[in-house]
């Protein structure tokens, strides 16, 4: 097996070709582009974790031909889609919800063409466009138990628990929210009094300002710091570090990204889009890409979780860890509710639409 890597600007052109091809599909490898809805593909978090989705498949030989792309401002997304679809690529995805109405205007005008959008969402999803969503409430519930629980363990006479949100919107809230309810549960079951902080940065880049509002968080006495938000909830967990406290990561496992904060990681609330990605571009090879549908990754799917607890896995108690594992559990059969209520879709303008149907 051969394989070629390129870089060319902010543009990574990964190419595979395998000595043999797969029974039932295409000669010649399939081209895949990735796009980055205005971040980086190493933030050590969200756009990584989707990255790392295509890297899986091409080191296990698929018969794929990739280009990943970070185009930064909306302005440039359907620009960037559109010549992406003129160039013969069988599939395009698109990572964040800023790239939705691009998607949407884009499908319409290359109705061959295969689309999925990772975060963002459609009120009515165009026939070749998959939506990749994630009920992240799910994780962020007990993670948020667990961090008070640790909180209180650490600080008994007033213990906190805070997160770095980077930006207002549903994808960081979904996880904000989730996390506040599960600090919140600990308090009525455990009949405590932790307090719960956060703020937003207005940024998923700004690695300064999230540590200059995690300082403030820490200031007020945050325990335990819920970086959400990328590059500046990276920021947050590095100022954790720093004061001596603690953190919970986001997206991927962290400890495995953010090597000089290991030792203060209690785990991570694992969004799992590189499981997102190979389930949608091997459903594209093998022609089994259904269009107009919405993947939805859950505790019941292994679409979302929590990380192992790695050098905390003996310091954090026997008993503390099966709380948590109940906690999922119970989420699972409904009689926890996490307290997210999702909001209602906004309809992208988009010019054509069709019944959700197996793509060619």
């Amino acid at each position: 097996m051969k394989k070629c890597f390129v870089l060319l600007g902010t543009a990574a052109v990964l190419a595979v070709a395998a000595s043999a091809q797969l029974p039932g599909r295409r000669s010649g490898p399939m081209r895949v582009a990735m796009l980055a809805d205005g971040g980086t593909f190493a933030d050590s978090s969200f756009s990584q974790n989707s990255r790392e989705g295509l890297e899986e498949l091409l080191y296990s030989g698929a018969p794929i031909f990739v280009q990943f792309a970070e185009p930064y401002s909306p302005l440039n997304f359907e620009r960037k889609l559109a010549a992406l679809a003129e160039r013969d690529y069988r599939l395009i995805l698109g990572v964040g919800y800023r790239m939705a109405p691009a998607i949407a205007a884009v499908a319409a005008d290359y109705p061959r063409t295969l689309f999925a959008c990772i975060d963002g969402d459609f009120e009515d999803i165009p026939h070749n466009v998959q939506a990749l969503t994630f009920q992240v409430d799910e994780c962020a519930f007990p993670a948020g138990y667990l961090a008070a629980a640790w909180a209180d363990r650490q600080d008994p006479k007033d213990a906190a628990v805070a997160t770095v949100g980077g930006m207002d919107v549903d994808s960081v809230n979904q996880f904000v929210v989730g996390f506040r309810n599960g600090a919140e549960h600990f308090n009525q079951v455990k009949n405590k009094k932790v307090r719960v902080l956060g703020g937003i940065v207005g940024s998923f880049d700004d690695f300064a300002g999230g540590k200059t509002l995690a300082y403030e968080l820490l200031d007020a006495g945050a325990d335990v710091i819920f970086g959400v938000g990328s590059i500046s909830g990276n920021g947050g967990i590095a100022a954790a570090k720093e004061r001596g406290k603690w953190a919970i990561g986001v997206d991927t496992d962290q400890y495995n990204t953010l090597l000089d904060q290991q030792d203060v990681l209690l785990t991570s609330c694992l969004k799992r889009m590189d499981r997102a990605v190979v389930q949608v571009v091997t459903a594209a090879l093998d022609n089994q890409f259904w269009g107009g549908t919405r993947y939805v990754g859950n505790l019941a799917n292994h679409g979302v979780g929590l990380a192992s607890y790695h050098d905390f896995a003996d310091r954090i108690p026997e008993r503390l860890q099966k709380e948590v594992v109940d906690i999922q559990r119970r989420i699972l059969d409904g009689t926890i509710s996490t307290g997210w209520e999702a909001k209602p879709i906004a309809k992208p303008k988009k010019k054509a639409k069709a019944e959700a149907k197996p793509q060619d």
